[in-house]
């Protein structure tokens, strides 16, 4: 990778210290990082009392893809140096491990199915889950350029006994400017997207009294 393109993550020194999913050719880059490799730790909203109803994360392949191919924004000039093509693994640990987690600190049980057909009969909340796009942007600097993990993503709640969503939220979220590994601007990535959602939750949906 040339020093023309300055990503604070610096994907030429993770070539020599990646965890085993990321390999390179002469044709750029092949493999990628895995999510699973980030860890994040994601800011709770503090609660008295949680919901005794579960919450049933519904994980649907078709909204959140495992996979993502990412490139650098040299890739969108013809023949530019500096461009690198990889994947983004594993991005459904997004919702399998990270927003699980975060989850957890407000219903009494939190569970991942794979579709709303694994859904029980009795009550409990229906979440669901989308990602639309997850991309690298440029930040200029003055002399230096920082590449941002951005994320577009939506998530909504209900009760299992009602159509509409008592809360529904959609935003785009980066990572940091600086982080040393990839997997560590991930991590920033996760830990700056779930905040909002919490946030917007809480103060303009009626947080856990309109999912009891």
């Amino acid at each position: 990778m040339t020093s023309s393109l300055r990503i604070a993550l610096s994907l030429l020194a993770l070539s020599s210290c990646a965890t085993g999913n990321y390999a390179r050719s002469v044709n750029g880059t092949e493999g990628g990082y895995s999510l699973a490799n980030a860890r994040p730790k994601v800011m709770s909203l503090m609660v008295a009392r949680k919901t005794d109803r579960p919450l049933y994360l519904v994980l649907d392949a078709a909204r959140v893809k495992d996979t993502w191919p990412l490139e650098t924004r040299a890739c969108a000039i013809p023949d530019a140096r500096g461009c690198e093509r990889f994947n983004l693994l594993a991005v459904q640990t997004f919702v399998r491990r990270d927003l699980k987690a975060a989850m957890e600190n407000y219903f009494s049980r939190v569970e991942v199915v794979d579709s709303a057909a694994a859904l029980p009969s009795t009550p409990h909340v229906v979440a669901d889950v989308k990602i639309d796009d997850v991309r690298l942007n440029d930040l200029v600097r003055g002399a230096y350029t920082y590449t941002l993990i951005e994320l577009t993503w939506g998530f909504a709640m209900r009760k299992s006994e009602q159509a509409d969503y008592a809360y529904s939220f959609a935003g785009t979220a980066a990572s940091n400017d600086s982080y040393p590994t990839f997997e560590a601007g991930l991590g920033t990535l996760v830990e700056n997207a779930i905040p909002p959602m919490l946030k917007k939750w809480a103060e303009d949906a009626g947080g856990l009294e309109a999912l009891r």
